[in-house]
């Protein structure tokens, strides 16, 4: 085989390296994570929808409903990679991890209690307007409210 032909058959192997679908899912991962935080960002401080429409306000090129397609539609690329990463990359690993944990009982059911008793809070709390969550949707309603002026 010549130089060449081996160079060839050298840069055809390297082209042919599969695609790394957890360096895919990791990466699109954290770019749907980025634009989630962006897009919910600029959502929170937005005008209410009816200002919003009437000025054609735009932040970064996109109206309220732009940003409000871009967040949905990153969202659901969020589950999406979510589930790939669990289920298809990760499989194996998450059924060990499943096997290990159901054999040797619960763990850590201090920690699962607490984050659980904490969702329930964050949940609870804003359906009810409760501090410190009514402050949070009360600042952000400020921001939008002063839009219209």
């Amino acid at each position: 085989m010549s130089h060449d032909q081996a160079m060839d058959t050298n840069n055809h192997q390297a082209m042919k390296k599969t695609v790394s679908w957890r360096v895919f899912t990791s990466f699109g991962l954290f770019i749907a994570l980025v634009m989630m935080l962006v897009s919910g960002l600029i959502l929170y401080i937005s005008p209410h929808g009816r200002v919003a429409n009437w000025t054609d306000w735009r932040m970064i090129g996109l109206t309220k409903r732009g940003w409000h397609n871009q967040h949905t539609i990153f969202g659901f690329a969020f589950i999406i990679l979510s589930v790939f990463h669990l289920f298809v990359i990760n499989w194996k690993a998450f059924l060990c991890y499943l096997k290990s944990k159901s054999g040797e009982g619960l763990k850590y059911p201090v920690e699962l209690l607490a984050i659980v008793i904490l969702a329930l809070f964050f949940g609870i709390g804003t359906y009810l307007n409760i501090q410190p969550f009514s402050t949070v949707i009360k600042f952000g309603n400020a921001i939008s409210d002063s839009w219209e002026r």
